[in-house]
C-alpha cells in the first residue's frame, strides 16, 4: 500500500481501493481533491482493473468541502479542483463503487453520486447543506434530476436536510443498506463479481451505459460551475454564510 497525506491507495485482485484519510471528518479540501485526481489519472491508465472502490477512514465518510477555501480569492482554484475531479470520476470506464459508513454531506453527497455502486452502514447520514452556507452544489444540481427526479432534486439541494441510509435506498441512490460491520464484505462481495467479469466487456459495458444518459456531464458541469464562479461568488451572502459557519450563528442573508 503506498499512502500519501489524505489518502492510502492500493490495487488488489483488479480493483483500486482509495480510502479517503483526512481526518477527523475527511474534509474534501483541494489538496485531497487534487491528490485524488492524480490517482484516478493512475487507475485510467491500468487496463487491467475491473473497478474502484472508494471508501473511508474514521466516522465520516466525508462532511463535505472546506468552507475557508469558499472565499471569492480561493474560490476559482477550489472549483478548478473540484470540477478536475468530478470529470476524472465521470470518465471512468469501469464500475466505481463506494461504501458509506458514516456522514456523506455537501461536497461528500456529491462524491458519491459519482458512484455507480452505493453501499451504505445504516448509520449514515447524507445531505446537501450547502444552501444554508449561502453556496449551492454544482454537482448535486447537475446529477440529482436524472438520479432521483427534478422534484426530489430540488428538495435535497434546497432543503439542506440530512437523510437517512433508508431513504437514499428508498430514492434508489442507495444500492444495499447493511450494519456497519458488514458493510466490508458487502463490498468485498461486490467487487468479488465485478472480479469475474473480463475488464475489456466492463469498460465497453460501463462506457456504453454513460453513454446513454441524456445531455453532457461536461456541458452540464460547466454551466454550474460558470453560474457559481460568476454569479453566485460575485454577490455577498457566500461571504454572509462563511462569516455566519465560523460565527455559529444563523445569516442574516442580505439577498445581493
Amino acid at each position: 500500500m503506498s499512502n500519501t497525506s489524505l489518502i492510502d491507495y492500493r490495487v488488489e485482485n483488479a480493483v483500486a481501493h482509495l480510502r479517503l484519510n483526512n481526518p477527523p471528518v475527511n474534509i474534501m479540501s483541494a489538496a485531497l481533491m487534487d491528490q485524488m485526481s492524480g490517482l484516478l489519472e493512475t487507475v485510467a491508465g491500468d487496463r487491467d482493473l475491473k473497478a474502484v472502490a472508494i471508501t473511508a477512514e474514521g466516522k465520516a465518510f466525508c462532511a463535505g468541502a472546506d468552507v475557508g477555501e469558499h472565499r471569492p480569492e480561493q474560490a476559482a482554484g477550489m472549483i478548478e479542483s473540484f470540477g478536475r475531479l468530478f470529470r476524472k470520476l465521470d470518465a471512468l470506464e469501469i464500475p466505481v463503487v463506494m461504501a458509506v459508513g458514516g456522514a456523506a454531506m455537501g461536497a461528500g453527497f456529491e462524491l458519491i453520486l459519482m458512484a455507480d455502486v452505493l453501499l451504505s452502514a445504516e448509520r449514515a447520514k447524507f445531505g446537501q447543506p450547502e444552501i444554508r452556507l449561502g453556496f449551492f452544489a454544482p454537482v448535486g444540481v447537475v446529477v440529482l434530476p436524472e438520479l432521483v427526479g427534478r422534484a426530489r432534486a430540488m428538495e435535497i439541494t434546497c432543503s439542506g436536510r440530512t437523510y437517512t441510509a433508508g431513504e437514499m435506498a428508498d430514492l434508489g441512490l442507495v444500492s444495499r443498506v447493511v450494519s456497519a460491520e458488514e458493510l466490508d464484505d458487502a463490498l468485498e462481495s461486490i467487487l468479488n463479481d465485478f472480479r469475474a467479469a473480463s475488464p475489456l466487456v466492463l469498460r465497453l459495458n460501463t462506457r456504453t451505459l454513460k453513454a446513454s444518459r441524456p445531455g453532457s456531464f461536461e456541458a452540464r458541469l460547466g454551466q454550474a460551475e460558470k453560474v457559481f464562479l460568476e454569479e453566485l461568488m460575485t454577490s455577498a451572502d457566500p461571504i454572509e454564510g462563511i462569516e455566519a459557519f465560523y460565527g455559529k450563528r444563523a445569516p442574516e442573508w442580505r439577498n445581493a
